[in-house]
């Protein structure tokens, strides 16, 4: 009989006589602790690098806080790039055709026809309508508002806001949009999408306004790549370049903050797990003296004790990685219910990483902690 086929009896003697279902049960967790992490950041990260076009805007943006020079929309068209141009800043707006006047604080932008380049707009036809997504802007002396502006103020689509020195028509809610800060934890203020070309009539920009202004850009990503990398060395006071590496970077921030104590935790469970591991081991051992004792008598050598106990904990190690991989996929999705609406993204599933991850956790907790101790059996004296 070969190590394999006596260490699977054996194990399975173990396992109906109870010996292994604490070593076990202290893998399982340790593995489905960290399994459950990995597979809900690793689906935060796909997210963002699968929408992060569609969360800028665009391939890269210019910020500045200064109107965009008309040298550098120029030379963005030489290169063969798509442009649109954006200006975005928090104002008051009044409400004309409420019962009862009542003002209200909004972060207004104001955009280009081309508006977005990339990713969509989503509107709704009245509030709580179904959204759908738009590839157009606001006409002339129309304004799309958020939800929160018209139930402040009490208006429904149709009626008028007062937006500066001119009256504009609510035409639609404001579902979502691209650059949209993401959910209720990082929003600042109700949003408000006007066409750009009704910005100078409102008189709201002034000396000394806090304006953004923003250029987004959109082409062959060797184009795009050449364009940022001629842009970067002369950018000065006020001026940004956001690409897609940098799209979100208050969900990234969260992510990396809710990463990193979901870890810890993870971490904890892991040593809490590995501590047991080495428990039963020991108990495992002491409790197998004998057998092993019986069989160097009856002519086994250390090498083939030796296998056949590694052959036992490989085999434990790949079942109880598999099951507690199993429950770290189920686990995450109450992690998904608690923080994926903080995202504010759509999760794609995840990919092979976390199975991988969960699997090398499990051998190295079970080798490092019981093998030491298991493979002790080889050199039971007779």
């Amino acid at each position: 009989m070969t190590a394999l086929q006596l260490g699977l009896r054996q194990l399975w003697r173990d396992w109906r006589a109870g010996e292994l279902i604490v070593l076990i049960l202290a893998l399982i967790i340790a593995v489905a602790s960290v399994s459950s992490v990995n597979f809900f950041t690793n689906r935060i990260q796909l997210a963002l690098a699968n929408q992060s076009n569609d969360l800028l805007g665009g391939d890269l943006v210019y910020s500045s806080s200064n109107p965009v020079a008309a040298e550098k929309i120029a030379a963005a068209k030489a290169g063969g790039l798509q442009t649109a141009a954006t200006v975005e800043f928090p104002t008051m707006v009044l409400s004309t055709d409420a019962r009862q006047p009542a003002s209200q604080l909004v972060a207004l932008k104001a955009v280009s026809d081309a508006y977005p380049l990339r990713g969509r707009v989503h509107i709704a036809s009245a509030l709580f309508a179904p959204a759908k997504a738009v590839t157009k802007v606001p006409t002339v002396g129309s304004v799309w508002a958020g939800s929160q502006v018209l139930t402040q103020l009490g208006l429904v689509v149709g009626d008028r806001l007062t937006v500066g020195a001119i009256e504009l028509v609510v035409t639609a809610v404001l579902i979502n949009e691209p650059e949209q800060s993401g959910g209720m934890l990082f929003g600042f203020a109700p949003r408000l999408l006007m066409n750009i070309d009704d910005l100078p009539r409102t008189q709201l920009v002034q000396p000394a306004s806090r304006v953004m202004y923003r250029l987004l850009l959109a082409g062959e990503t060797d184009r795009v790549t050449a364009l940022q990398r001629d842009w970067q060395n002369q950018l000065g006071s006020g001026e940004r370049l956001t690409s897609i590496k940098d799209a979100r970077p208050q969900v990234k921030t969260a992510l990396q903050r809710a990463e990193a104590f979901l870890g810890l935790a993870a971490l904890v469970s892991v040593l809490l797990a590995a501590t047991a591991v080495a428990m039963a081991a020991r108990r495992y051992v002491s409790r197998h003296l004998d057998n092993c004792a019986v069989m160097r008598c009856l002519g086994a050598e250390q090498g083939f004790m030796s296998r056949l106990y590694l052959w036992q904990m490989l085999v434990l190690g790949l079942v109880g990685s598999s099951a507690g991989v199993l429950l770290g996929y189920l686990a995450q999705w109450g992690l998904v219910a608690l923080l994926g609406p903080f995202a504010g993204i759509e999760l794609p599933p995840a990919d092979g990483w976390p199975v991988m991850l969960g699997f090398l956790t499990g051998m190295i907790t079970l080798l490092g902690f019981a093998i030491p101790p298991i493979m002790q059996l080889a050199n039971v004296p007779t």
